[in-house]
């Protein structure tokens, strides 16, 4: 017989009164060096809703993800990088209490092929990007939730791998 308090959710439980967390880059990323791109006020993907999308609408968001990261990585000038990661730092609208950033990885790898189309990575495989993962970051009053991406240049691969 199942527990009577299995699967409900008491007012005391961790997801109902977590407190919305930003992430601490200069904690994570130190002194290595990296570039931030914030991506401009744009309709982004997020796993939860693309699932009602038409699928050219998907296509469409994608490609203007993609454009949007490269142009930005070729204004700033990031160089090609042999090995980095990429984390993706969500920023959520203002009254948000609490989300899940990862819902926006296939943003995430859109933006990651534009900086592939930008010449920052030969390739995005794994052996040249080494991670990207999600981040929350600080609220904002856009239109959309919005996106940054930080890319942390993590050198030549090492001979003990």
């Amino acid at each position: 017989m199942a527990h009577p308090e299995m699967g409900r959710r008491s007012a005391a439980t961790p997801s109902s009164t977590a407190a919305y967390v930003e992430w601490d880059m200069g904690g994570e990323v130190g002194g290595a060096p990296h570039w931030v791109l914030d991506l401009p006020d744009m309709e982004l993907i997020n796993a939860n809703e693309v699932r009602r999308w038409h699928w050219s609408r998907e296509r469409k968001t994608a490609a203007a993800i993609r454009e949007a990261t490269a142009v930005l990585a070729r204004t700033i000038g990031i160089p090609p990088l042999n090995r980095a990661r990429v984390l993706y730092v969500v920023h959520p609208k203002a009254r948000t209490r609490v989300f899940d950033p990862s819902n926006w990885a296939l943003s995430a790898k859109a933006a990651v092929d534009g900086l592939a189309d930008a010449g920052v990575f030969e390739d995005d495989n794994a052996s040249i990007v080494t991670g990207v993962d999600p981040r929350a970051g600080g609220r904002q009053d856009g239109a959309h939730i919005r996106m940054s991406l930080v890319i942390v240049d993590q050198g030549e691969e090492s001979e003990d791998v």
